[in-house]
């Protein structure tokens, strides 16, 4: 597999951050309906005054993205994000239609569930029309499936790149951007250290949906979409684990906690207060430490 083929913007230039701060960066993984502990940590991490100069992110965690990107970097915009998540339900990504099922089935399309949900999500929350016009500079891991290579897109249709950033491969359909094939960048890099690190952030702050080194099943999944996403997260924890033993000597890595204690299944879209409540309180106590993370080992 080849490097990451950027598509940056002017949007990456780094701002004046006055001679204190480093250059920060939020960088926010998949996990479909797990995304609900971002919100928790985002909220816990604006109490604290601490916001990006960068978001970095995919899968669900480019949804999350491009919504706080389209905002102020307060705790109320935390708090209009959770609105967002209760009124959520599983249908409203994930509608599975028999004729999908059976086209998919026997070949004759290369997904399962249509992408409409997704766009009308996208289409209410986002307000800009180009990534490279997002208030806070937005980047987003896509995989193209054309030359097999790992995407960084910065630029480009705003609607189009966070959809793409989105698609599970297989169960939603690939999005065309010009010559690209892309779907969601988290199957070969879902928490994205590397690109933040190459976007010059000094310090990172990983909202992930599951700890690193947990590979408990709390239940078994329940549908065929259950087991091939838990499969997905299976092998990309073990990417994670493996970056942040990489990175964490050259710049300062926060991860956050991901409790998940109860074992909500990432397609399971009805418990969205138990997970940005139990992401929430761990996130507070971590920050509050202001415990910088070693190899493999979460802060707090």
């Amino acid at each position: 597999m080849g490097p990451a083929r950027p598509m940056v913007s002017a949007a990456e230039a780094p701002r004046d951050r006055g001679p204190e701060r480093p250059r920060t960066a939020f960088v926010l993984s998949g996990g479909a309906s797990l995304g609900a502990l971002q919100v928790g940590m985002l909220e816990a991490l604006y109490e604290r005054g601490i916001v990006p100069d960068v978001l970095v992110a995919t899968s669900v965690g480019a949804l999350n993205a491009a919504f706080i990107a389209s905002r102020a970097q307060t705790v109320a915009t935390a708090r209009a994000l959770a609105r967002v998540w209760r009124d959520l339900q599983r249908e409203d990504v994930f509608l599975v239609r028999l004729s999908a099922l059976v086209g998919g089935g026997c070949g004759r399309r290369g997904h399962l569930v249509p992408d409409h949900g997704l766009r009308r999500l996208i289409r209410r929350y986002v307000e800009f029309d180009d990534l490279a016009d997002a208030p806070i500079p937005l980047h987003l891991v896509a995989f193209d499936l054309a030359e097999g290579r790992e995407v960084l897109v910065s630029r480009g249709p705003a609607l189009e790149s966070v959809i793409a950033a989105a698609s599970i491969p297989g169960v939603f359909p690939p999005v065309r951007i010009g010559d690209l094939r892309l779907v969601d960048g988290g199957v070969v890099n879902n928490t994205p250290i590397s690109h933040a690190v190459e976007l010059g952030a000094e310090r990172i702050y990983l909202l992930p949906t599951g700890e690193p080194s947990n590979r408990r099943l709390y239940a078994a999944p329940k549908t065929a979409l259950d087991a091939a996403i838990h499969g997905v997260q299976l092998l990309v924890n073990s990417r994670l684990e493996a970056d942040i033993a990489r990175y964490s000597p050259a710049v300062e890595l926060v991860v956050l906690p991901a409790p998940n204690a109860s074992g909500v299944q990432p397609t399971s879209f009805e418990h969205p207060d138990r997970l940005m409540l139990g992401a929430r309180f761990p996130a507070r106590t971590a920050l509050a430490r202001r415990t910088v993370v070693t190899p493999l080992r979460p802060a707090g």
